[in-house]
């Protein structure tokens, strides 16, 4: 093929063709990726039976053959998910579904999408969630959507490896799977309860689908660029049924609330309600009639699939259970900062002085914010200094933890002072920082969000959660190249832990 520096022009076109596609912006994951994944397919269609062809003619073969242009849409979405990933949405889930059914009975069944539901792990950890909640499968239906048909086979074949089983207490892989020579099976009466079908999110009509109690849509924004992200929302918003809940992932929450959702108040599992017609910041969004959900959800068809396709499958982003975390268990998340190789920039933004802008002293919502120990005091105590830390890593477990519940429980409040009165009286932490921006992202205060971003990172600076948070609040403020190599950060770090 032709040198790499004379097809710009070239890759520039299969960019705006992933665009058109997927919806995919190219920045979100660095230009880079997208010729490699380029280069990938136009090696292997090479391979097979165009050995002179060049770039060019890729280009025109896959203006020809939708398969060219799906197999190069499964290059670039790498499904990236676990069961039971970001745990609070589904325990969340479990408790506003019998809130659900106890309002309106259970003559119609309650109506749950996941989309992309990439490789299943999501879709099944929701049917597992509601069945173990004592909700009979008659009265739900789950409809799971993507574009990867390789995904949807996997999803469909419902045999998993280690990789979708994360974590250290799996009670629910031995309730739920059985071991195969080839991984671990799901059990028959999981996987009938979930509906697999390709669709199009930029093109799902509520009043074909009807509406749903609850949407699971999370870290696909992210990839979006302003107005594909304005459709996309647009669609989900439609989809929710009156006070119907959709999930999103932990760096969207930002996006959602300045685009005219409203927060359903149980921060940590990044869930959101539609907006009622006066609140709303998009003119023309609406629900489709209830009726037309109950009739849909009363029949048992598969859902109708729809193409092309526009879903981004990839979820590289979430919220770390706080006791899983290995920071909060590994010495090393509490190493003095003098032996850590700090920036002294952050993407051209300036990093706070250690001794003088650690302290949040900014007011969250009326939030006392306490000032912790400066980062020079910690740094020359030799219990911070000491290899035996285990007193202050258990009570930063311990806090982060019950902040953790006291959030979950929508008491704001005190989980942010029970932060700040740990960091009172122990050294800085990362994660500690990271939840007080969640806190302060959840109560709408941008400033004090960004500003424990920041610190997070400045402990941390692989800290991928901090990174991609805080990719999210610069997008939204217009620094979008700025946004892109946070995220391109957020990516290198992620590959880092997995490694």
């Amino acid at each position: 093929m032709n040198a790499h520096h004379d097809n710009a022009p070239l890759y520039r076109r299969f960019v705006d063709l992933l665009h058109r596609t997927i919806g995919l912006d190219a920045a979100s994951l660095g230009h880079g990726a997208i010729e490699r994944a380029v280069d990938q397919r136009a090696t292997a269609w090479c391979a097979e039976g165009h050995a002179d062809a060049t770039l060019a003619d890729y280009w025109d073969a896959a203006q020809a053959s939708p398969s060219i242009v799906q197999a190069l849409v499964e290059t670039v979405v790498v499904p990236e998910t676990w069961f039971y990933r970001d745990a609070d949405a589904f325990r969340a889930l479990a408790r506003l579904a019998h809130e659900r059914l106890d309002e309106r009975g259970t003559a119609l069944p309650l109506r749950i999408l996941s989309l992309p539901c990439s490789t299943g792990e999501e879709p099944y950890t929701i049917a597992m969630t509601l069945l173990d909640a004592g909700i009979d499968a008659a009265h739900m239906r789950i409809d799971a959507m993507d574009i990867s048909e390789r995904s949807l086979a996997v999803a469909q074949r419902a045999v998993y490896s280690r990789n979708s089983f994360r974590g250290n207490a799996f009670p629910f892989r031995d309730a739920h799977f059985t071991r195969t020579e080839d991984g671990w099976r799901l059990a028959p009466r999981i996987a009938d309860a979930v509906r697999f079908s390709r669709a199009n999110l930029m093109q799902l009509d509520a009043t074909t689908l009807g509406v749903y109690d609850f949407v699971f849509c999370r870290n696909v924004l992210i990839y979006f660029d302003r107005e594909t992200q304005e459709t996309a929302l647009r669609t989900l918003n439609s989809l929710l049924a009156e006070n119907g809940t959709l999930f999103v992932g932990p760096a969207e929450t930002g996006l959602l609330m300045r685009h005219g959702m409203q927060s359903a108040k149980i921060p940590l599992a990044f869930a959101f309600r539609r907006a009622t017609p006066g609140e709303a910041q998009f003119n023309g969004w609406h629900t489709a009639p209830l009726a037309t959900a109950a009739a849909l959800a009363m029949t048992h068809s598969p859902v109708p699939a729809l193409a092309p396709l526009q879903v981004f499958s990839a979820e590289p982003f979430a919220w770390p259970d706080p006791v899983a975390r290995s920071s909060l268990s590994d010495i090393s998340a509490l190493t003095p900062l003098s032996g850590v190789s700090q920036p002294t920039s952050l993407n051209g933004i300036q990093q706070p002085t250690p001794p003088n802008d650690i302290s949040p002293r900014t007011p969250l919502n009326g939030i006392s914010q306490h000032t912790p120990t400066p980062f020079k005091a910690a740094a020359q105590s030799h219990e911070f200094m000491s290899p035996q830390i285990i007193a202050p890593t258990n009570a930063a477990r311990d806090t982060l933890q019950a902040a953790h519940a006291l959030a979950d429980a929508g008491r704001l409040t005190e989980a942010a002072n029970a932060i700040n009165a740990y960091l009172e009286q122990h050294a800085p932490h990362a994660d500690a920082f990271y939840l007080l921006g969640v806190l302060a992202d959840a109560s709408g205060d941008t400033n004090l969000a960004r500003g424990q971003y920041r610190k997070a990172l400045y402990l941390d600076p692989q800290h991928v959660e901090a990174l991609a948070h805080l990719a999210t609040l610069l997008e939204l403020e217009g620094d979008r190249n700025g946004a892109r190599l946070l995220m391109e950060r957020a990516s290198r770090a992620q590959g880092v832990q997995r490694g």
